[in-house]
């Protein structure tokens, strides 16, 4: 059975069961079915029906309830989060992994935070409580402390042995090797133990050059690092060098996601709270305001400029025709411009230095070929449409420059909040539309009024 129709029958399954009150049916329908394809059914239930899954759940599979939690979206997290009892949410939260439990509570509004952080403190979780002292978005807060170390002096042989009763670790995708004082020396792969003399040892076999990150060290930059080198996993250190955790693969992939997220609602003008307080029309309104009124006065600051120039009435409704072209190709291009720019700073392939010099010549040279061929095109078209070559020269040239500065803004703009320290994904959305709108009125405009006279002919 195929995907969607699975899930399809496991919601109408769970739901009639539900409505029935058929907790004995339900309880096995939910040891049976995975997590994630659990969570899938919440959005399908009212909040009370959510609530009684749930609580099922945690009565009779405490392990999966804590991965149905992490699974829903955020205003569902809420909802039940809200609705359970003090006692209920410790036992969910000492069941979950650290690392998961870390990002459920970073998740939720600063009320039900600081509910959660509240229950954490009186149950005394203190490995929670360690978690949650690391700075926001960085590798410590995001690690998982349940990870295989070994010291070098073990023999292959006797490193296998430990794998083999660590069984209960989910991610060993790599043996983190440690000298006496637990300071991370060496890692190796279990394919390259596998292939070794049983008798040599690890500090023999181990690869030196270890790829690791501070517990400080922002969330950002670990996706990357993984990324670059391809890593399943990251050992995170302290200051004095002291294994710490790693930073496992589903995580890694949480964070692209999430920092992807994050990158597309700066562009837009948001924030991604909105996932959090979809219900609240007035805090998510909140959130776009400042960029829609920074926005507003762009655009006024655009108006204001067309009526400076002075031109007469024929011509100015004759040019007007052609207003929306030369903006809008400009705000095209620098939107696809900005995109660029901001995901190859998000993912390090565009660093500052020299990178940033080839992507701006390189974005200079798509621009240039887009502006020729974009220009002459709507040029021959206005110079038909006004049966006047002025109009082809004026028309033409506008839709060149702009086009050539919108490129350039795109291009320049993230890369200078990144720079200055800002995040770029702001620059993206309503600044550079902005700007361009400005330059581009200038243009055509000014160029209109220099023209003026072959234009009345």
């Amino acid at each position: 059975m195929n995907g969607p129709r699975r899930n399809e029958l496991i919601g109408e399954t769970l739901r009639r069961f539900v409505r029935r009150g058929a907790k004995t049916h339900l309880s096995k329908l939910l040891g049976k079915t995975r997590p994630e394809d659990v969570a899938l059914q919440f959005p399908r239930l009212t909040p009370a029906e959510q609530l009684e899954v749930f609580e099922i759940l945690i009565e009779d599979y405490p392990d999966s309830a804590g991965a149905v939690l992490i699974e829903l979206e955020p205003q569902q997290q809420q909802a039940v989060l809200e609705a359970l009892d003090r006692q209920k949410i410790a036992r969910v939260l000492s069941d979950m992994s650290v690392d998961d439990a870390v990002s459920l509570v970073d998740a939720l509004p600063p009320d039900l935070r600081d509910k959660l952080l509240e229950i954490v403190d009186l149950r005394n979780l203190a490995e929670l409580q360690t978690h949650l002292t690391f700075g926001d978005d960085t590798a410590g807060r995001l690690m998982d402390t349940a990870f295989l170390a070994l010291e070098e002096t073990l023999t292959v042989a006797e490193a296998i042995g430990e794998v083999q009763r660590s069984s209960e670790l989910d991610n060993v995708f790599y043996l983190y090797i440690v000298d006496g004082e637990h300071h991370l020396v060496g890692v190796t792969s279990l394919r390259q133990l596998l292939l070794c003399r049983p008798e040599r040892t690890l500090g023999e076999v181990m690869t030196r050059s270890v790829i690791k990150v501070h517990t400080d060290t922002d969330q950002e930059e670990v996706a990357q690092l993984a990324a670059r080198y391809n890593l399943l996993a990251m050992p995170v250190t302290d200051d004095s060098n002291h294994l710490a955790g790693i930073v496992t693969l589903d995580d890694i992939i949480d964070v692209v996601e999430e920092e992807a997220n994050e990158d597309f609602f700066k562009m837009v003008g948001t924030t991604d709270d909105e996932l959090v307080y979809q219900d609240r029309s007035f805090k998510v309104a909140g959130f776009r305001l400042p960029w829609l009124l920074i926005n507003m006065t762009g655009l006024l600051l655009a108006g204001a400029l067309i009526g400076m120039f002075e031109v007469t009435w024929k011509e100015a409704a004759l040019l007007v025709t052609f207003v929306p072209v030369v903006m809008g190709m400009g705000g095209n291009i620098g939107s696809q411009t900005s995109t660029i720019a901001v995901r190859g700073l998000a993912t390090g392939r565009i660093v500052i230095g020299e990178s940033v010099r080839r992507f701006l010549w390189q974005q200079f040279k798509v621009g240039s070929v887009l502006a020729v061929v974009c220009s002459v095109l709507i040029g021959v078209g206005a110079m038909i449409w006004g049966a006047n070559s002025a109009y082809g020269l004026v028309v033409g040239l506008s839709l060149f420059l702009v086009l050539m500065l919108a490129s350039v803004n795109g291009a320049m703009i993230p890369i200078l909040f990144e720079r200055l320290g800002v995040d770029p994904a702001v620059a993206a959305g309503p600044l550079v539309t902005t700007s361009n709108d400005i330059t581009g009125i200038l243009i055509f405009f000014g160029l209109a009024s220099m023209f003026i006279e072959l234009l009345v002919r």
